[in-house]
């Protein structure tokens, strides 16, 4: 079978996505040890978030593939930054002067990212493994990313996942490791 550079290219980025699968169950560690640690039930923290109970269930299980905007809730919900949903230790506290919605900070993020590296939406798109016209409606925010694209786009820009949700002011946003 010969393959084309572009499917190559897509193809190894779905095979690093899978192989990569941590993002999920990490976010599920950490929803389920912060909503533990301030003494809620999952339905409590259902109706602190706005969802049904079954969806914290499948979120904290990691079989539930996450938008931006539902990490978002799950983060304010908590109290902390969407990036502390990401990693271990301290958690980052969730500034609310800070007006910035996620989708609004991964927007501008994959937009100064793939501005920086003198990346082209039509090469980012086929690098992720994604339509064109998916990258430029995330780029203007109106898509509602799931954390499965978020991943791809990552692994073509060449940055941690979590570069993409950091804020726009902290060095992680701007390309800096």
């Amino acid at each position: 079978m010969v393959w084309s550079e572009r499917s190559f290219s897509r193809k190894l980025t779905r095979a690093m996505v899978k192989k990569s699968e941590h993002a999920p169950s990490q976010i599920a560690r950490r929803v389920q040890e912060l909503r533990s640690g301030r003494g809620l039930s999952q339905d409590e923290f259902a109706r602190l978030v706005g969802c049904h109970r079954s969806q914290v269930s499948q979120v904290e299980r990691g079989v539930k593939n996450l938008s931006v905007d539902t990490i978002d809730r799950f983060a304010k919900a908590l109290g902390v930054d969407a990036v502390s949903l990401l990693q271990t230790g301290p958690v980052v506290a969730r500034d609310p002067r800070k007006a910035l919605s996620l989708r609004e900070r991964v927007s501008r993020n994959v937009l100064a990212l793939r501005s920086a590296r003198g990346i082209a939406q039509d090469a980012l798109s086929e690098s992720a493994g994604l339509s064109r016209n998916y990258v430029s409606s995330l780029e203007v925010r109106k898509k509602n990313v799931a954390l499965s694209h978020l991943e791809m786009l990552a692994i073509a820009l060449g940055v941690p996942l979590s570069e993409l949700l950091a804020s726009p002011e902290s060095d992680a946003a701007i390309g800096h490791h």
